[in-house]
């Protein structure tokens, strides 16, 4: 039998087979495996080059094609000492992984018991003097801190940031090098830096030194930052910066004890994505590693696959047990409750929390339906767009997909539901939500008579205006309360805001083109209940869905308008009702419609959704896909129906 010896060079990163390599360059079949490995020839030698993160991979199946082919192999002691490390290092995460899973089962009354836990709440209490974290965040907090590498998906203001700053807090002060961090790095969308500065003083009862780092900065300070010997204690990070301070930023990670959090993750889930790629490669050098969102599946179970990358760059594989494709492979056969989603649930339990919304107990919520009659002039003008519209949802088959044109059709009725006057603007100067371009061919006000009382509406106040304005005179503002008004398009929201204006209440706008600083500012002077300089703020859900808390100052949440996207509805809703409310206060929602109208068939429908949506948000990893948010197909068709109904 021929035998090869197998040898190691650390320095350059490859193995060396030496003996009887000529039986082996004789071998085709074997030749043509090794090729695959990207061996080289250097003398008698034979080079197989590896990558660190995957050498014992490449040496395993090094060793597994020689015994297929019939060579004996003897190893190293160089490679035999690697392997020890490989199988000892394995066996310790393993028992590692199991230790993590008991702590994120545990019951809290149980974790009481543990002196880890204990000693853990210690730390965090003699430090955290202006905040009390609630059962299930100290819970959290602790899985956090032994964890350092760990993803939190829990729902929307079940206060993810106190969490962080808790396990953040504690490894602050351990002794062992190779968990203390004493520096935070946070990459997300530039509207949650404030909320992470703000709930730091929150917390700790004092300002955190912090640099921010985003499009408008100055390259060059950027850099500088990163290479200072005495940095902030806080780093935020915009998504889009990364890529073009990489290396900065991993030299900036090698030379500080860094905890590393990658906030609103979900948008790191695509594997080829630019800043994807920048942030897992910059990241792998972290002391600790934070995934949070509470959405880890917007498109299926292959958007764990990144977030499971970053926290464990070299174990993920082991960790998930599941390649891209058979996640992808659950997500399309809408798998929720199958052997393989339950082992998949098991296989990556040990290193993500979830906190669901019943969870959180949060205060009671009344929810009230306000029918607005529209007046005469709208009243035409809607129904001859309905009517046409519907006409050819009935004749044109494609109404049963998802269709751009059809798209556009149903964003015009719901204009002409609440202000005609939006008609006679293209779509694309309409919306916020980073999509305008597929509306750039419109629906077109054929119709010369229709046309001119479109025209003509701007003489006219919307009677959806005229009812919210009735509501905040009457019985939001003589309480001394506050008012979030949540709209789809601009024009509305700019407009509204005129009327407001003119009735003697004062707004301020919280849409995308709003200077970053002054929606700070709008948020900070909104969230002060003492603060009634001004009692309502408009907003888009496409620009304040995520990561901003408006529940210290706000109570009330009117809808003028909604589309069919159920999850930006339901973030909105989070935005008052979330930790931290005292337990008597009562959050409120109006929703106004349009008698008669596209409104009353958005509404059921959004309803139907939400109910489903509430479901599987119930799930530990909940696939929101299976919901398909963007489809409008049934709406198109409840329309058609709730049209016949009331025309028949």
């Amino acid at each position: 039998m021929s035998s090869i010896i197998i040898s190691i060079n650390e320095a350059k990163q490859c193995f060396s087979l030496t003996g009887d390599t000529g039986d082996v360059l004789a071998n085709r079949r074997l030749m043509f495996s090794l090729k695959r490995l990207g061996y080289d020839k250097s003398n008698e030698n034979l080079i197989i080059p590896y990558e660190e993160h995957v050498k014992i991979q490449v040496l395993q199946e090094l060793q597994e094609l020689l015994k297929k082919f019939n060579f004996s192999e003897k190893k190293s002691q160089e490679v035999q000492s690697s392997l020890d490390s490989f199988y000892q290092e394995k066996a310790t995460f393993e028992n590692f992984s199991n230790q993590a899973r008991v702590i994120r089962n545990y019951k809290f009354d149980e974790l009481k018991q543990d002196k880890n836990f204990v000693d853990f709440c210690q730390v965090v209490t003699k430090e955290f003097t202006k905040r009390e974290p609630k059962d299930f965040q100290w819970l959290s907090a602790f899985h956090m801190a032994f964890s350092q590498k760990s993803c939190n998906f829990s729902v929307p203001g079940a206060g993810k940031t106190t969490i962080v700053y808790a396990a953040y807090t504690y490894l602050r002060s351990v002794n062992d090098i190779d968990k203390k961090v004493d520096k935070l790095v946070v990459i997300g969308p530039k509207s949650s830096f404030s909320p992470w500065e703000n709930e730091y003083k929150k917390c700790f009862g004092k300002e955190i030194t912090s640099k921010r780092i985003y499009g408008d900065v100055d390259i060059e300070e950027k850099k500088q930052h990163l290479a200072s010997g005495n940095p902030a204690e806080l780093t935020l990070i915009s998504f889009h910066s990364v890529p073009n301070l990489q290396k900065e930023i991993e030299v900036f990670i090698k030379s500080n004890n860094v905890m590393l959090v990658v906030d609103e993750a979900h948008r790191i889930k695509n594997p080829d994505g630019k800043n994807a790629i920048s942030i897992l490669e910059a990241g792998k050098e972290a002391k600790s590693r934070i995934i949070l969102t509470g959405t880890p599946l917007p498109n299926g179970y292959q958007d764990l696959y990144n977030l499971y990358k970053f926290i464990y760059p070299y174990h993920y594989k082991d960790i998930l047990k599941f390649h891209y494709g058979n996640l992808e492979s659950m997500t399309q056969k809408q798998e929720l409750d199958s052997d393989r989603v339950e082992q998949l649930i098991k296989n990556i339990s040990p290193f993500f929390i979830r906190v669901k919304k019943e969870t959180l107990q949060l205060p009671s919520t009344q929810e009230k339906v306000i029918t607005v009659t529209m007046d005469e002039h709208q009243r035409e003008i809607y129904d001859f767009i309905e009517g046409q519209y519907v006409d050819s949802f009935k004749s044109d088959g494609s109404a049963t997909v998802k269709d751009m044109l059809n798209k556009a059709k149903l964003i015009r009725l719901r204009q002409a539901s609440t202000n005609p006057l939006l008609l006679l603007q293209p779509i694309i100067d309409n919306l916020d939500d980073g999509n305008t371009d597929k509306f750039l061919n419109n629906e077109k006000i054929a119709d010369i008579d229709i046309f001119k009382k479109i025209v003509n509406y701007k003489e006219i106040t919307p009677n959806k205006f005229i009812e919210i304005k009735d509501l905040l005179q009457k019985k939001i503002m003589p309480q001394s309360e506050k008012a979030i008004i949540w709209t789809i398009f601009i024009k509305n929201a700019e407009q509204l805001k005129e009327y407001l204006q003119l009735n003697n209440i004062k707004s301020e706008l919280l849409l995308g083109y709003v200077n970053q600083d002054e929606r700070e500012l709008t948020v900070k002077n909104f969230n002060n209940p003492e603060d009634l300089d001004f009692q309502v703020v408009i907003a888009n859900p496409f620009t304040v869905a995520e990561s901003i808390s408006l529940h210290k100052g706000c109570h009330n949440a009117i809808y003028m308008e909604r589309d069919y996207n159920c999850g930006n509805f339901l973030q909105s809703k989070d935005r008052i009702h979330r930790v931290g409310l005292e337990p008597d206060q009562i959050t409120r929602y109006y929703y106004f419609l349009s008698e008669n109208s596209i409104d009353e068939v958005i509404n059921q429908k959004l309803d139907e959704k939400a109910q489903r949506m509430s479901k599987v948000i119930d799930g530990e990893i909940p696939l929101l896909s299976i919901l398909d948010d963007d489809n409008e197909t049934d709406l198109i068709q409840a329309l058609i129906e709730s049209y016949d109904k009331r025309n028949h």
